[in-house]
């Protein structure tokens, strides 16, 4: 595993190259933030909650969702069709290497590069600038495993829009389809408390609300308790194993069909 740690550690020090990236995410989250906390701050205007969520949990919810969202973001897909339109993949197949475990730390490097940029700083506007009071409870304490959990499954589904690149020259459609899916059902724009009741109990048992709706809701009520907050990761667990498996097994078909004309 050290040859995985080197290349997550080398990924995090090419993230601290492309500092002016990030100060422009920073800029654009804060512009974010101040947008969604007056307009969420209009809709409660008059009202202590809305589907059982008060001000303060919703802002919680949605604004860390923005930084939450910047960390998942793996861009496994576009850098998959890159190495294969290119022919680069070839060198990394002819290496004593896992290719899923490869992509994983060079991904997870970037993304602990945003964590401390983004997601932290974040957590610090909405306490100190937005004066939004963090409640405490066992939510907190488990987030961080959610929170791994969730990238585990965002990564999943990047690679798996990689690996239908060996199929395909072009990834821009599926991996647009792919984004706006998991935006929509997965509680990443508007909390899955919002959608009608019915609707919600299907999105409960799909993968996709694992990956945003799960990890904020234990931040933004942390006080919900063991009873909510286990089954929850229960989900979560099981489509981070089940879609490990789906890649592993796709991966063995789509290696076969891989043609490199470039290099």
């Amino acid at each position: 595993m050290r040859p995985y740690f080197a290349l997550l550690r080398g990924s995090y020090m090419v993230g601290l190259i492309y500092r002016f990236g990030f100060l422009f995410s920073i800029a654009g989250n804060i512009i974010y933030m101040s947008v969604t906390y007056f307009l969420w701050r209009s809709i409660y205007q008059g009202k202590e909650t809305l589907r059982g969520l008060t001000f303060d949990q919703t802002y919680i919810y949605v604004a860390l969702g923005s930084a939450v969202f910047i960390l998942l973001k793996t861009y496994v897909d576009w850098q998959m069709s890159y190495e294969i339109r290119e022919g680069v993949i070839a060198t990394y197949l002819i290496k004593p290497i896992d290719l899923q475990l490869y992509e994983l730390c060079s991904s997870s490097g970037f993304s602990l590069m945003s964590l401390s940029a983004i997601t932290i700083p974040t957590v610090l506007l909405m306490v100190f600038v937005f004066h939004i009071k963090i409640p405490l409870g066992i939510g907190l304490a488990i987030f961080p495993f959610s929170l791994i959990l969730a990238y585990l499954l965002s990564f999943c589904f990047d690679y798996l829009v990689g690996l239908l690149c060996f199929y395909t020259d072009s990834v821009w459609g599926i991996s647009m389809t792919k984004e706006i899916i998991i935006t929509v059902l997965s509680g990443a724009l508007i909390p899955l408390p919002f959608f009608p009741e019915a609707i919600q109990k299907i999105l409960l048992w799909l993968p996709f609300q694992a990956i945003y709706y799960t990890p904020l809701t234990m931040v933004a009520q942390p006080s919900l308790g063991w009873g909510t907050f286990l089954p929850m990761l229960g989900v979560q667990l099981f489509w981070a194993i089940a879609l490990f498996v789906l890649t592993r097994l796709f991966y063995n078909q789509a290696i076969k069909v891989l043609r490199i004309s470039g290099g």
